[in-house]
């Protein structure tokens, strides 16, 4: 398996200043763009990888503890119980999503059309609002990544447990984010 941290010449930590981390990229970078005397394509290719995975919280932290705690199966997959509400927001703001969505494929006339105006904008906003929540949640989650950054040097069990509920953490935010901006999306159009 690559490091990572290595081919972007970072420590292997939780937590990364992204503006830190992006200039180590494009310092890399520099050095090995195939069009530079020296650059190879599969070196700036394991840079870009690379690169992807450090910025994004949840790839980071799987791929941390698959590199510092190798021999540990991962977690089960749950939904952190401080996001329990929201995915039950999140799951009925979708699925009045996808009714108002048949209701539009079904609405033949410009009048018909005209009355779901109202929903479509209600929708519009418990969308953004959820939104707002959903990066309030983010905020929250990486001040406790940088909590558990700062007590890196212990890695023991309580930290690998704490990476793994942030990991997870991470990763639902993550989805949930994309696919409400894909309905918001929709619903410009």
């Amino acid at each position: 398996m690559s490091d990572h941290f290595t081919i972007l010449a970072q420590l292997r930590r939780p937590w990364f200043d992204e503006d830190v981390l992006k200039e180590a990229f494009h310092r890399a970078t520099a050095q090995q763009h195939p069009d530079v005397v020296g650059g190879s394509g599969d070196e700036a290719s394991a840079l870009n990888a690379a690169y992807a995975v450090l910025r994004d919280p949840a790839a980071r932290l799987r791929h941390l503890l698959e590199l510092e705690w190798p021999n540990t199966a991962p977690a089960a997959i749950g939904i952190a119980p401080e996001l329990a509400d929201l995915f039950g927001k999140i799951a009925a703001l979708r699925q009045a999503g996808a009714a108002l969505a048949k209701k539009e494929a079904a609405a033949q006339s410009p009048l018909a059309r005209a009355l779901l105006v109202g929903d479509r904008a209600a929708q519009r906003k418990e969308l953004e609002t959820i939104l707002v929540a959903l990066g309030g949640a983010e905020a929250a989650a990486r001040e406790e990544l940088r909590a558990v950054d700062a007590e890196w040097e212990t890695r023991d069990e309580a930290t690998r447990a704490a990476l793994a509920a942030l990991q997870q953490r991470f990763a639902f935010l993550a989805k949930w984010q994309a696919q409400l901006r894909e309905d918001l999306f929709r619903l410009g159009e």
